[in-house]
């Protein structure tokens, strides 16, 4: 019984969540979090696979570590695939959790470069 207890406790104490979402494209000095993003784009396909990832932590309230890893997203975009002005089939993923103390946030860019069609 002690130890539903301390489950319980647990689970109330600590939070997890995971969000995805995906991108067939992304023009990189177009994209804005959050908003729809559908570019037109010449014809590319799928070349190297590109992973990138920012991770910040917060203890209590002295920090926003969700606002600073959003932020970083765009770092990451535009980063990524240098020299090119899109990323194919992207996939963002945004991990964060939290304790009564600390909180940490996680966002992960996976994307592919993309690669002229050769006629």
């Amino acid at each position: 019984m002690r130890i539903l207890k301390y489950l319980f406790l647990l689970t109330i104490l600590v939070s997890c969540t995971k969000k995805y979402e995906t991108f067939h494209a992304i023009k990189k000095n177009q994209f804005i979090k959050n908003e729809p993003h559908n570019p037109v784009m010449p014809k590319l396909r799928p070349g190297r696979l590109v992973v990138q990832e920012s991770c910040e932590g917060q203890i209590f309230w002295t920090t926003n570590a969700k606002k600073i890893t959003d932020n970083n997203l765009q770092a990451l975009i535009q980063y990524s695939c240098a020299g090119s002005e899109y990323l194919l089939n992207a996939k963002i993923t945004e991990m964060w959790w939290t304790t009564i103390v600390y909180s940490r946030s996680c966002i992960k860019l996976e994307s592919y470069c993309p690669v002229a069609n050769r006629l």
